[in-house]
C-alpha cells in the first residue's frame, strides 16, 4: 500500500495494471495528505530490453523477473480469424495458429491450416461444377476442392447417339447406344440389347437383316440360299416329327378310325408281340370292339405303318424338290406339308 505524503509531491512511478503488470514509467501529483492510487508505485520498473515486462507484487512490493509481453502477440483460427492473446504472459489456446494466413482477397478467398500449412480457397459458393458423367452439381461450401474426374468446365453440346464423357480433363462425345437392339453378323437370328456406352462389340452390327436368312459381307447383308435351304430343310423335319409324336394322329382300318399316335403304337406293338388280345379294342372314337383278333390289330398297324410311311416319303420329296430351287424368294416361298 502507498504511503500518505505530508506534504504535495511530485513522484516518479511505474502505472500497473489491475493485475499488475508494468504499464508505462510517469510522474503523479499527490495532494499533500493523500497517497498514490494502487494503480502505481515508486518502485519504478524499466524493462531491459524492447518487448520484455515484469510484474508488481502489490504484497511484497518488488518486481518479478521478466518475462516476453504476449499481450499484443497475435494468432488464428484454423480459419483465419485473427486474434491477440491480451495478457502479457497469456499462451495460445489450444488448435490456434501463431503463422499468419497468407495474403488473399477475403471478398473472393478464404484460407484455412490443414495442420500443417495454410491453403486458400476461392469462394465458389453457389457456381456450378461438373462430373464425369455430365451431372451437374452446385457449390454449397465455403472450403471447396474439386473432386477429383470433376471440372468447372460446361459439358458442349452433344450430337444425337452421344453422350458428354470427362477424360483427363477433357470433354469428349462418346457413342452411346444403349436398349437399341444390334444382329450378330455371323449369324443374322442372334441379336441382344446394347448395355454399355461406346462402341458395340465386333462382329455386330445395327443393321438388320431382310431375313432370317442373310450373311454378311463387306457389302452389308446379302441374300444366302444356302441359310434359306437350311431353315427350310429344318422346317421340313419338324412338319414329319410334329405328325409322328400327335397325340391325336389316328388311321382308317376295317371301316373304323384309330389311334395312331406314340403311346397308341406302343400298346399296338407290345400287343402284338405276345400274341394275345384283351377281350376288345377300343377305337379313336370310344367304341368298344369285342372279340378284336391279331390280325385285326395288324391290319389297324399296317395302316399305320403306311401312314408313316407317306409321311416319310412327302418328307423325301419335299426335300428333293427345295434341292432344285435356284432362287432365294422362291425358298422362302416354299410350302411344307401335304401337296393339295
Amino acid at each position: 500500500m502507498n504511503n500518505i505524503q505530508p506534504q504535495s509531491v511530485v513522484l516518479n512511478v511505474s502505472r500497473l495494471s489491475p493485475q499488475g503488470w508494468w504499464l508505462g514509467n510517469e510522474q503523479q501529483h499527490v495532494a499533500k495528505g493523500t497517497a498514490l492510487g494502487n494503480d502505481y508505485t515508486e518502485t519504478i520498473y524499466s524493462p531491459s530490453a524492447d518487448g520484455l515486462i515484469a510484474r508488481f507484487d502489490r504484497g511484497i512490493g518488488t518486481w518479478s523477473e521478466e518475462i516476453e509481453d504476449k499481450t499484443l502477440a497475435p494468432y488464428y483460427s484454423i480459419e483465419g480469424q485473427h486474434y491477440l492473446v491480451g495478457s502479457p504472459d497469456g499462451a495460445l489456446p489450444e488448435g490456434m495458429i501463431e503463422t499468419p494466413p497468407p495474403a488473399h482477397d477475403p471478398l473472393k478467398q478464404a484460407v484455412l491450416h490443414d495442420g500443417e500449412q495454410w491453403q486458400i480457397f476461392d469462394i465458389k459458393i453457389g457456381e456450378s461444377f461438373w462430373d464425369e458423367w455430365a451431372n451437374e452439381y452446385v457449390v454449397s461450401e465455403t472450403y471447396f476442392e474439386l473432386p477429383e474426374s470433376c471440372t468447372w468446365e460446361r459439358p458442349p453440346s452433344i450430337e444425337e447417339g452421344y453422350i458428354p464423357r470427362l477424360v483427363e480433363g477433357s470433354w469428349q462425345q462418346i457413342e452411346d447406344h444403349r436398349d437399341t437392339l444390334i444382329y450378330n453378323k455371323a449369324e443374322c437370328r442372334h441379336t441382344e440389347y446394347v448395355t454399355d456406352i461406346g462402341p458395340i462389340k465386333e462382329g455386330w452390327t445395327f443393321d438388320e437383316p431382310p431375313t432370317p436368312y442373310h450373311e454378311y459381307t463387306a457389302e452389308g447383308w446379302v441374300q444366302s440360299i444356302d441359310r434359306a435351304k437350311e431353315a427350310k430343310r429344318e422346317e421340313i423335319n419338324a412338319w414329319r416329327a410334329s405328325l409322328e409324336n400327335d397325340p391325336s394322329t389316328t388311321v382308317t382300318a376295317n371301316g373304323a378310325e384309330w389311334d395312331a399316335g406314340p403311346e397308341a403304337r406302343l400298346r399296338i406293338d407290345s400287343t402284338i408281340l405276345s400274341d394275345s388280345m384283351p377281350p376288345y379294342w377300343t377305337d379313336a372314337n370310344n367304341v368298344d370292339h369285342e372279340g378284336m383278333t391279331i390280325e385285326v390289330l395288324k391290319q389297324v398297324k399296317a395302316a399305320i405303318n403306311l401312314q408313316g410311311f407317306m409321311i416319310h416319303d412327302r418328307q423325301r420329296a419335299m426335300k428333293r424338290d427345295l434341292d432344285q430351287i435356284a432362287e432365294f424368294d422362291d425358298v422362302l416361298a416354299f410350302s411344307v406339308g401335304w401337296l393339295e
